[in-house]
């Protein structure tokens, strides 16, 4: 019997090695002959450090990937194939004839700046790739996945695909052997967040944003949010992080780097496991506008019990939804987010336990596990 042959599609190899981890370690158990395809490396420096080299699978650049498929028509492989999109790029580029012979799937990892930005030239981009991702996901795509039920509504109303090939597929390669909150309570003894009485030292931890520095991600609003509670007379609110990704901070003009530092607002480098700064900070803040599929951030928090300050939107409002602890706000000024941060800080032996019911439901829904395992019988079912 042939194996059945299953490409994953992105963007960038960061992409596909951090979150796309445990749906390719679910398929080679399963016997699928994997195959990574990029077009950029992203935000990877060392390629023998990643986590995709413990198996023996293909990753190959889109050049690459075309060559081998040349070869591959020559020799007549008759191999059973699937296609996984990820991201517009890929999606588009997807549709071609030249996959005709791939059952193919896409993967709206969220709507993004396309369909939620009110810029001119976004708009303008919106009205083609609507016009695009109605024909092609009609005509060329087996089923279409997406993270959030708003999304789901969005693409019927906007008659973008057929109903019978939509699915709902919450997760986004968390994992609760990680992010749980014992491991949570261990990492804050182990930083000297815990005190001798084993209660967490929540003065002393911080009010982080962990994202993009960029406007569509709330960075500017959490900045003007901050800076009202800096001048509040409570030492509640007087330690601020700011956590983002490298290239972000060194792209950081040297004027923005020097206000955020003399008003003691610290700046770090995100990590691919940031357990430690969870387990530092006493709240996420999350005011993103961006039209994300699921956060991230916000499912790490939700498994960990770390409470999160939020403004409302398509992916974070459902988490809340499952009880993630914390606050979401529709205003989206800065005294909005100054607000839910205060209530949060002012009533904080409200939100630091989390119901064991509240995590059950949560890693049930959204962990790696269960979001791989979904997938793949939704694949099965249709191949």
């Amino acid at each position: 019997m042939l194996k059945r042959k299953v490409i994953l599609f992105a963007n960038t190899l960061w992409f596909l090695n951090r979150f796309k981890y445990s749906l390719i370690e679910d398929l080679i158990k399963r016997d699928y002959e994997v195959f990574v395809v990029y077009f950029r490396k992203g935000p990877i420096k060392d390629l023998e450090k990643l986590n995709l080299n413990k198996y023996s699978i293909k990753i190959l650049n889109f050049i690459s990937f075309l060559f081998q498929e040349y070869l591959n028509k020559r020799t007549r492989n008759k191999t059973k194939k699937i296609l996984l999109s990820y991201t517009v790029g890929p999606i588009l580029i997807s549709s071609l004839p030249l996959f005709s012979d791939y059952k193919r799937f896409a993967t709206l990892e969220g709507l993004g700046r396309i369909f939620s930005s009110k810029n001119f030239i976004f708009l303008l981009i919106r009205f083609f790739i609507r016009k695009f991702y109605r024909f092609i996901f009609y005509r060329n795509y087996d089923a279409l996945f997406v993270l959030n039920h708003l999304d789901f509504a969005y693409l019927l109303e906007s008659n973008l695909v057929p109903i019978s090939k939509l699915f709902i597929l919450p997760g986004t390669g968390v994992d609760s052997s990680i992010y749980n909150p014992d491991n949570l309570f261990l990492e804050r003894r182990n930083i000297g967040y815990i005190d001798s009485y084993g209660k967490f030292d929540s003065d002393s931890a911080y009010i982080s944003y962990i994202g993009r520095i960029s406007s569509e991600k709330g960075f500017f609003r959490f900045l003007a949010a901050i800076l009202y509670l800096i001048n509040d007379n409570s030492i509640k609110y007087k330690k601020f992080r700011i956590i983002a990704p490298k290239q972000d901070i060194m792209s950081m003009s040297s004027s923005l780097k020097s206000y955020l530092l003399n008003i003691g607002i610290e700046i770090k480098e995100y990590i691919d496991e940031p357990l430690t700064y969870y387990a530092s900070s006493k709240l996420i803040v999350l005011p993103t506008t961006y039209g994300e599929g699921l956060s991230r951030v916000a499912l790490e928090a939700a498994f960990l019990g770390v409470p999160v300050a939020a403004i409302h939107n398509r992916g974070i409002s459902s988490l809340f939804m499952d009880g993630m602890l914390g606050e979401a706000t529709m205003e989206q000024e800065p005294y909005g987010i100054s607000r839910i941060i205060k209530k949060i800080c002012e009533n904080y032996i409200l939100y630091e336990r989390q119901n064991n019911n509240v995590y059950k439901n949560l890693v049930d829904k959204y962990d790696n596990k269960s979001s791989t395992n979904k997938l793949i019988s939704i694949l099965e079912g249709l191949i």
